[in-house]
């Protein structure tokens, strides 16, 4: 009896030190996962301190990836961007220092579209490229050969991620798309044809594509990093076409669900809304690859929910990464503290950890991508 009563008081003694230890191991495991969620802005052309912020949150898998930006909004200075050279020595410091972390490879994006949406371009060292609108007017095959030069180009930086084609429907007076040239057809045949050629030439290039502005942007009536842009009565069933034709090609890229709102599905944010994201794009349209927020930062969802509650909406309503620019506002500490809040979220019982789980193991398999390209 002596011998059981000692090997029942080892096993009292131990499994709750186990029960703590596997508790900590689960916490660490959606710690990453929350981790790969997160891609944010940062200033600076160059990093030369080991505990930069966005070093160090790359290398403690606090965020996925980093958006890189040519100017920055708040400075009107040079952000990230001055030169070719000065590029790929930025992209080697941040790849390093996330090939050192749990989130490796990690995304290193711009926006690159071409016309005036674009960060590499003859104003830093590197060449202009024509419109969405220019490009829809000439042929698809047109199209493929700028994109296939783009994407080698980006390749060449050290970029893997485009946020590019615009799949919105060309509409002349919206302030954000059409005044911009930023779509390639006012048809959605035609938007169809040349956003599918741009996104095979960036997959030719091997880099990862993404469709915006999803549900549609193209016939807001407002800027949705401005303020409100409601489309509920100027948009259509029509600019959904582009998506279900491209979403069924099978090519490696991501969705950006918008800020607009469209109130016949929800008066919140089409980013933020169960309905658009889970209902229109994961249900009906089929999608089941990884969705990205457009930027949390603007004005359109920063004006109306604080950070916490952007998060908690976005993460609930189907969003895979959640997308801040740090552009628009800027805090240097923003990659922990939207960490911090997503994880606080997550052990309040607000999002579950499924949840967190289902949006990494997209990511991971569309990161597994990047890992193909680089062998």
């Amino acid at each position: 009896m002596y011998v059981v009563w000692c090997l029942i008081s080892v096993l009292i003694a131990v499994l709750p030190c186990r029960a703590e230890s596997f508790a900590r191991g689960k916490s660490a495991d959606l710690s990453v996962m929350a981790g790969e969620m997160i891609m944010t802005g940062f200033r600076g052309q160059a990093l030369e301190h080991d505990n930069a912020p966005p070093l160090r949150a790359l290398r403690e898998g606090k965020i996925g990836g980093v958006i890189l930006f040519a100017k920055d909004i708040q400075t009107g200075k040079t952000r990230n961007i001055s030169s070719p050279e000065q590029l790929k020595a930025l992209t080697a410091r941040l790849a390093e220092a996330g090939s050192a972390g749990p989130c490796a490879p990690v995304w290193i994006a711009v926006d690159q579209e071409g016309g005036r949406v674009r960060r590499l371009s003859a104003h830093n060292g590197f060449r202009d490229w024509p419109s969405a609108l220019n490009m829809g007017r000439r042929s698809p095959q047109h199209t493929w050969e700028t994109a296939l030069d783009m994407g080698l180009m980006l390749a060449d930086m050290g970029i893997n991620l485009n946020f590019a084609p615009s799949l919105d429907l060309h509409w002349p007076d919206s302030p954000a798309i059409g005044r911009q040239e930023r779509a390639f057809s006012s048809e959605p045949a035609g938007v169809a044809r040349h956003g599918a050629a741009f996104a095979r030439g960036m997959r030719n290039a091997r880099i990862v594509c993404c469709y915006k502005h999803f549900p549609g942007h193209g016939s807001a009536r407002g800027d949705t990093h401005e303020g409100y842009a409601d489309i509920s009565e100027t948009w259509s069933e029509r600019e959904l076409e582009p998506y279900r034709d491209l979403l069924g090609r099978n090519l490696p890229a991501m969705v950006m669900v918008a800020h607009v709102t469209l109130r016949r599905l929800d008066d919140r944010p089409a980013s933020l809304s169960p309905a658009v994201v889970t209902g229109l794009l994961r249900e009906k349209l089929g999608f089941r690859g990884v969705i990205v927020t457009d930027d949390l930062d603007m004005e359109a969802v920063a004006s109306q929910y604080p950070l916490k509650e952007r998060i908690r909406l976005a993460v609930n309503a189907g969003a895979d990464i959640l997308l801040f620019g740090n552009n628009l506002h800027y805090d240097e500490e923003l990659p922990f503290l939207v960490h911090a809040a997503l994880m606080e979220l997550i052990d309040e019982g607000d999002i579950p950890p499924e949840r967190i789980r289902a949006s990494y193991e997209r990511i991971r398999e569309l990161k597994a991508f990047v890992n193909n390209s680089r062998q």
